[in-house]
């Protein structure tokens, strides 16, 4: 009887061990789920300017996004006046957070004198929804405002790979048949202008040259960000037809900050400023501005780096001049600086394109550089709990169903 006892007992032991172990990878995988659901489940919301007029969906340009998580909201500002008509958009790469932060600081300070105004602050809003916390990105970038805080999501370069699965070797771009990277089948900034019957992301592509085509847009400005190791970061990428517009609004801001102008490369095919210039009548700008934590040579990528963009080791490059643009520690490369970059270079390629083409002239304003640079970022950003602005909140999500919830519903169902 001693005998059996002192055999049970290892088998016992095991098995203890193995159901501790067990409930250790349990509580892991549950801490470690819970961050990705909240990743995929976070909803951005703003206080809508009160000259909002329409808020459309991409799905509305191709049905078939309908429910999908590549479905996303579009905000129409229309003045009533005559005039042309713009098209705005920021998070293509949604670990670019100041694109998806500009255009938010122009939905809540709008205003439209002439013409029509567009914008699409989630381009990819898959991709938003993925997040970079493999490469050790913070999940948010919180933003202090005088009323509190104001958090926006960091997503992934690429659309989540739960929406869009497997990967192939190579990626065949359509129509130009030219072979790109196998991750560049998720990279929305590679599959223009896309086709409606090809992978989610494609499709999304199509939905945005539809938007381009149907709403008959003259003026698209594709809003990104750049390592400052990147040749192309602080410029405008333009087409033939709207290059010397980039020209002389690259000149205009001059006065603030350096901002250069190059020609989209007619060999690479798949680029916003290249195929919404080939296969619609816009004239399109893509704006890059500096964005140092996705530069590969940084120290920790820290939500404190991610607002200040301060890193010594890319001073140290700066110092051996192997970046692109000026760089100093001490004042970095700030979200706000980056923000208002963008504010004033979107003005500017509007306003110029306005005085070059009379027929199509939109008269806007909304904050520019050197307002966030005297007042900073979170002045211009409305408290979404305040009861006076109750009525003008916008949740900014994927359309999961046919029918619309209140933003006191989602509220609800997400705390839930």
């Amino acid at each position: 009887m001693a005998n059996e006892k002192k055999e049970k007992a290892p088998i016992l032991a095991s098995k203890k061990v193995k159901i501790i172990i067990l409930v250790c990878v349990a509580i892991i995988a549950f801490f470690g789920g819970k961050e990705f659901w909240e990743l995929r489940h976070f909803k951005e919301v703003f206080v809508a300017s009160d000259e909002l007029t329409e808020v459309k969906w991409l799905s509305d340009y191709l049905p078939e996004l309908k429910n999908s998580w590549f479905d996303t909201p579009i905000y129409v500002f229309d003045s009533g006046v005559e005039g042309g008509s713009v098209f705005i958009m920021g998070n293509v790469h949604p670990y670019e957070p100041a694109s998806s932060i500009t255009c938010y600081v122009m939905l809540e300070n709008i205003h439209v004198e002439c013409g029509k105004v567009f914008i699409m602050p989630q381009g990819n809003y898959s991709g938003s929804t993925m997040g970079s916390t493999g490469g050790a990105y913070p999940k948010f970038v919180t933003v202090k405002t005088e009323w509190g805080e104001q958090k926006y999501r960091i997503g992934a370069r690429e659309s989540n790979p739960l929406d869009q699965w497997p990967d192939p070797f190579t990626y065949v771009h359509y129509p130009s048949g030219q072979n790109l990277a196998y991750q560049d089948i998720r990279n929305m900034n590679r599959t223009y202008p896309g086709r409606a019957d090809g992978t989610p992301t494609e499709m999304a592509s199509y939905a945005i040259m539809e938007l381009l085509r149907k709403e008959k847009i003259d003026i698209a400005i594709d809003i990104h960000e750049a390592s400052i190791m990147y040749p192309v970061v602080g410029t405008y990428v333009a087409p033939d037809k709207s290059l010397s517009i980039a020209g002389y609004a690259a000149m205009s801001l001059s006065e603030y900050f350096n901002m250069k102008f190059e020609a989209s490369p007619k060999s690479l095919r798949g680029l916003s400023h290249r195929e919404w210039g080939d296969y619609s009548q816009a004239l399109p700008f893509l704006m890059e501005t500096p964005e140092p934590f996705i530069d590969r040579i940084t120290g920790p990528i820290t939500e404190e780096f991610m607002l200040e963009g301060k890193d010594e080791f890319l001073a140290k490059a700066a110092e051996k001049g192997l970046t692109y643009v000026p760089y100093d520690i001490e004042e970095g490369q700030p979200m706000w600086y980056r923000v208002g970059r963008h504010l004033s270079g979107a003005a500017e390629a509007i306003a110029w394109t306005s005085y070059f083409y009379p027929d199509i002239v939109v008269e806007v304003e909304w904050p520019l550089f050197e307002d966030i640079q005297a007042n900073g970022l979170g002045y211009y950003l409305h408290d979404p709990d305040a009861p006076e602005n109750a009525s003008k909140v916008q949740v900014v999500y994927h359309k999961p169903a046919a029918y619309d919830r209140t933003y006191q519903d989602l509220e609800a169902a997400f705390k839930q």
